[in-house]
């Protein structure tokens, strides 16, 4: 007797939970319209994905020498694009300027036995001159592109060079 009683109990229960949860309402009114917002200045074209992108020239009293000697030199750049982000996913590209070229950085240049390559870390880079095979190296003024990319644009766009100025360029819409 109880299993029935119970059996009905839940029969009627579900029955009455579905025909009051029809929809046989009518659709009140509309409401008011709001009043309009204002319009927003418009911004200028650009790439929010690309951190920092500048241009340096070093002159040689920027360069110091490393341990005494004519055959290792730095400088320091500051950047305050390069973040603990980009030290962790993203990148540093550093380029300098060869003539009217931009040739990225590590290069070497065995006419003139020396080899530039470069770090960075957070606030900025470190740009090194190395003599390959001892000759004596004279920094001159040299003039270097940092460009600071964030993680999301780099995995954007997997098949850029990002050793290839003209494709970071083109890419990431930079202005010369």
């Amino acid at each position: 007797m109880k299993k029935t009683f119970f059996k009905t109990a839940v029969i009627l229960l579900t029955a009455i939970m579905t025909v009051s949860c029809s929809k046989d309402g009518a659709i009140g009114p509309a409401g008011a319209t709001g009043i309009a917002g204002a319009n927003g200045t418009n911004g200028t074209n650009g790439n929010a994905n690309v951190i920092g992108s500048v241009t340096v020239s070093v002159p040689p009293s920027n360069w110091t020498n490393g341990g005494g000697t004519s055959t290792s030199w730095s400088t320091t750049l500051t950047s305050q694009a390069i973040t603990q982000a980009i030290v962790d996913k993203g990148m540093v590209s550093v380029f300098c300027q060869v003539g009217s070229e931009w040739q990225a950085l590590p290069s070497s240049n065995p006419q003139n036995h020396y080899f530039f390559n470069y770090a960075f870390y957070i606030g900025a880079v470190e740009v090194n001159l190395t003599s390959q095979s001892g000759y004596t190296v004279t920094p001159g003024t040299n003039v270097f592109r940092i460009v600071v990319i964030s993680a999301s644009n780099k995995m954007a766009n997997p098949n850029t060079d990002w050793k290839d100025y003209n494709q970071v360029k083109e890419v990431l819409q930079l202005q010369d």
